[in-house]
This record gives structure tokens, C-alpha cells and sequence, in this order.
């Protein structure tokens, strides 16, 4: 972490960062114990909880019905000062932020400062795109990718004549990390043209957010708890991944090429959405 960064944080308005922790699961402490303390719950959870997933669902696990409280899964395990109070606490914030986040400082001020567009980061878990490549691959994959887009484009309502998808780009960051990016017009650029080219790049930008997450869905998604006569509860899958396909129309369309690029071009390690600002 540079002092640079540093520097780019603390000019960052506070609204925008304040904003940014909310979206993030980050929750301001009740007033009358601070205006300024954020603290985060864990989001992920490994193997099946007692309480969350036993107790509190009806199971009979041995617990008091009337404190079913969780520690694992209640109490903060990070917290934080915002806004803070000098460069040092800036840092100790960004640190904070990325380390809750996984990301690195520089991808933090990049979704902090992001305008006029949204970013749609895919990580690969190999590197396809290392010199030297074979050109055919790359088409292959343009070809997808600028498909994927218009996808999103055709999931949100973009009709014959809307200029929307024309706002977007694809860009190989590195070997193994592509962008697609949902531009939007400025925000001098008024009426209802413009309005909507805002509206279905949003909506495009969501909607593959929605179908990454199906996708990839986890067996927590695809299954519901059971208890075992022995008192052991367990995952049971009720749905297969493919269950969460659409039957047809551009929605099907875009799971398909999805599919298509992370087995013929690469499977994606993870992924992230930067959701850019408007802004005069």
C-alpha cells in the first residue's frame, strides 16, 4: 500500500465510501454507541451451523429454544473507523476494507472511484491469454465474451435501435483476468434516450452478477437440511445446477455461452462487480 493510495482514499467523498460499506455488509453501530464504528459478520459458512441451521429451523439439537444466539455467525469479526481520523486511520481503514473484501488496495479505490460505468471483473484459474497464444483462441473467446454482453443487453429489455450495448467493452486486463465493462452516458446527457441507456446497463450489469451466481451455485444453494433419526443434521440436494436454467430466451442464451467460455476458454477462479457512480 502506497502513501499515493492512501491519499486517493481520504479524497474519496465520505458519502460515496459510507455507501460502499453498507453495500458491503458493513453496519454502523446504534448512534448512542457511535457514529463512526463499522463492524462485518462473517458472510460464509463452512459446514452446517447448530443454531442457524438446527435450532432456529426447528431441529431438536439440544439447545435452548429461547437463546439461539450465534456466535460463530453474529458476532463482528472486523471492524473499523469511518470516517478516520488522519492518514494513519485512513490505512488501518483500507486495510480493514481489503482484507474483508480480498481485494487489493488498488482494486478497492477502483470500485471507490469508478464512474459512468460498471465493471464486471472475471478471474480465471489458469492463463489463457499468456504470450505467446494461439490467435484462433482469442477470437474464440472475443467472440464470446462480446456475446455475453449482448446477452445482458437482451436480458434487460434492449430492443432493435437501442444504442446501449454500444457503451460497452470487453478488455484482457492480464493472462488471467477479463473486464466487461456497462458504460453509460454522461451525466449532462439528459432525456429519455439517455435514461434508458443508464437503466439497461444497469440492469445488464445485474443480470449477469444473477446468472455468475447460479452458475456456480454452491450445494448450501441446491439443498435443504435434514436431521438423521441419530440427532446429525446434513445437506440434502433438492436441485441440480442445470435446474437453475432458464427454459429459453436470451436468459438460456446467456447461461449457454457462459458455459461454453469457462469450459472452452477457461473456469473462472472468481469473480467481482465494481458498481460505478454518476456523477455531474
Amino acid at each position: 500500500m502506497t502513501g499515493d493510495q492512501i491519499e486517493t482514499f481520504m479524497r474519496v467523498p465520505k458519502q460515496r465510501v459510507a455507501s460502499f460499506l453498507a453495500r458491503s455488509g458493513w453496519q454502523l453501530l446504534p448512534k448512542e454507541r457511535s457514529e463512526t464504528v463499522w463492524t462485518i459478520r462473517s458472510g460464509e459458512r463452512v459446514g452446517l451451523c447448530t443454531v442457524c441451521d438446527g435450532a432456529r429451523e426447528g431441529f431438536d439439537v439440544g439447545l435452548d429454544p429461547f437463546d439461539l444466539y450465534c456466535p460463530v455467525h453474529e458476532d463482528p469479526v472486523a471492524s473499523l473507523v469511518y470516517p478516520p481520523r488522519g492518514k494513519p486511520g485512513a490505512e488501518a481503514v483500507v486495510r480493514a476494507l481489503c482484507s474483508a473484501g480480498r481485494m487489493t488496495p488498488e482494486e478497492l479505490l477502483n470500485a471507490l472511484t469508478l464512474e459512468r460505468r460498471d465493471e464486471a471483473h472475471l478471474y480465471l484459474n489458469s492463463r489463457p491469454f499468456d504470450f505467446p497464444v494461439r490467435a484462433e483462441e482469442y477470437e474464440e473467446a472475443i467472440h464470446d465474451l462480446f456475446e455475453i454482453l449482448r446477452l445482458c443487453y437482451d436480458c434487460a429489455g434492449a430492443e432493435q435501435g437501442d444504442d446501449a450495448v454500444t457503451y460497452s467493452d470487453v478488455v484482457f486486463a492480464a493472462p488471467d483476468h477479463v473486464m466487461l465493462s456497462f458504460g453509460r452516458p454522461y451525466v449532462e446527457e439528459t432525456g429519455e434516450a439517455a435514461d434508458r441507456v443508464r437503466a439497461l446497463s444497469r440492469q445488464a450489469a445485474e443480470q449477469l452478477a444473477t446468472t455468475l451466481r447460479w452458475l456456480h451455485s454452491s450445494e448450501r444453494d441446491r439443498s435443504v437440511v435434514r436431521q438423521y433419526a441419530t440427532g446429525e443434521l446434513v445437506l440434502e440436494e433438492v436441485v441440480a445446477p442445470e435446474d437453475f436454467r432458464s427454459d429459453a430466451g436470451p436468459e438460456r442464451a446467456l447461461w449457454d455461452v457462459l458455459d461454453t467460455f469457462r469450459h472452452r476458454t477457461a473456469a473462472l477462479a472468481h469473480w467481482r462487480f465494481d458498481w460505478g457512480w454518476d456523477v455531474a
